[in-house]
């Protein structure tokens, strides 16, 4: 399994960010991803602190301080209790934690090429001369850059590749 350790971000028509955006080079329709909403946090401990802390707080106002209001209130009632603290019990505060920390999720799709800062597929790379990037089948024929079946992370992995196939192919058009 491939993880990232990066942002998420919450948009109208769903999640992306740093980390969707990578994810999204290993995900297959209809498998599940998985995302620690509150990583580097021990939730459990901070939600037992918090009851003892604060009984007639809800879940609702202490999960707010934490993450996104509107995120909280979406999930209130049916994916977690929307109930005072003090009334839910270690496994009820154990399971809210591991809904939170382990978010399973099925995406329903992609917003598809004409968006994509992510691709995948092209020609492949066995097809090319690894020098001059020419068709091993088709002379005078080159492939360079998105073209070419050669997938980085992002950070301008591909946009250097992009330019190092074209330099290469460019020596010898």
């Amino acid at each position: 399994s491939h993880q990232f350790e990066e942002n998420i971000l919450f948009t109208h028509k769903g999640i992306s960010g740093p980390a969707i955006l990578q994810i999204s080079s290993y995900w297959r329709e209809k498998s599940p991803i998985t995302i620690d909403l509150l990583p580097h946090f021990d939730l459990l401990s901070h939600l037992k602190t918090e009851r003892s802390l604060h009984p007639k707080a809800t879940l609702n106002t202490i999960l707010s301080r934490r993450l996104p209001k509107n995120f909280v209130k979406a999930l209130s009632g049916t994916y977690i209790p929307d109930k005072p603290i003090n009334t839910l019990s270690d496994k009820d505060l154990d399971s809210v934690t591991t809904k939170l920390k382990k978010w399973e999720l099925y995406p329903s799709g992609t917003e598809g090429y004409r968006t994509a800062e992510v691709s995948l597929g092209g020609v492949n790379t066995t097809n090319l001369s690894s020098q001059t990037m020419e068709s091993n089948d088709i002379p005078g024929l080159y492939f360079i850059g998105e073209a070419v079946d050669v997938t980085g992370p992002l950070g301008g992995y591909n946009f250097q590749w992009a330019w190092a196939s074209g330099f290469a192919a460019g020596q010898y058009v």
